[in-house]
C-alpha cells in the first residue's frame, strides 16, 4: 500500500529526513504515517519541515492541510494542524523532481524538544476527501535551526 524511502545524511544537524509514497498517489484520510527520530539533547532549537510531491494533473487544490500528532519518548501527545502551500497566484510551488512537483511546508521554526529520546510522528491529510488522489509522497525533515544573532540591539 504505502512505500518508505529512508534519505540518509551524514549532516549531524539533521534528526531525519525520510519519505514515504503512496501506491497508486493516494493518500485515504485515515492513514496516518509515522515517522520516528531521536532527538539527542533538550539544549538544541529545531525546524521541522513536511514536504508534499503531487502529481499536478491529478492534484487539483492548492495546498495540503494536514494534522500531526508529535509524541514524545514518555507518550505525551501534541497536535499541529498545518498545511503545504502548492500553489502561490495560481501558479505551482517548489520544484519537479521525478515527474512530481515537491512543495515544501514548515511546520515549526525554532521548536524545542522537553525531552530527549526517541520521538513518534504521524502525519495525516485533512481533506474531506476519503482517498486524496494525486498525492505522491510526504515527506519530513527535521534539523538544528540557525540561530542569527546578528540583528540584535
Amino acid at each position: 500500500m504505502m512505500g518508505v524511502c529512508l534519505l540518509c545524511s551524514c549532516n549531524n544537524k539533521k534528526i531525519i529526513d525520510e519519505k514515504h509514497t503512496f501506491d497508486r498517489n493516494i493518500w485515504n484520510r485515515f492513514t496516518m504515517e509515522e515517522f520516528s527520530f531521536n532527538v539527542p539533547n533538550i539544549d538544541d532549537y529545531y525546524n521541522i519541515d513536511i514536504m508534499v510531491a503531487v502529481d499536478t494533473l491529478r492534484y487539483r487544490y492548492d495546498m495540503v492541510p494536514l494534522a500531526v500528532n508529535l509524541i514524545s519518548p514518555d507518550g505525551e501527545k501534541r497536535r499541529i494542524l498545518t498545511s503545504v502551500a502548492l500553489k502561490e497566484k495560481d501558479r505551482w510551488r517548489g520544484e519537479m523532481k521525478d515527474g512530481y512537483r515537491t512543495a515544501q511546508g514548515r511546520t515549526r521554526s525554532y521548536f524545542s524538544f522537553n525531552k530527549k529520546g526517541q520521538y513518534q510522528m504521524e502525519v495525516g491529510q485533512q481533506t474531506s476527501q476519503y482517498d486524496l488522489e494525486g498525492i505522491h509522497s510526504v515527506a519530513v525533515k527535521i534539523e538544528k535551526a540557525k540561530l542569527d544573532y546578528s540583528n540584535l540591539d
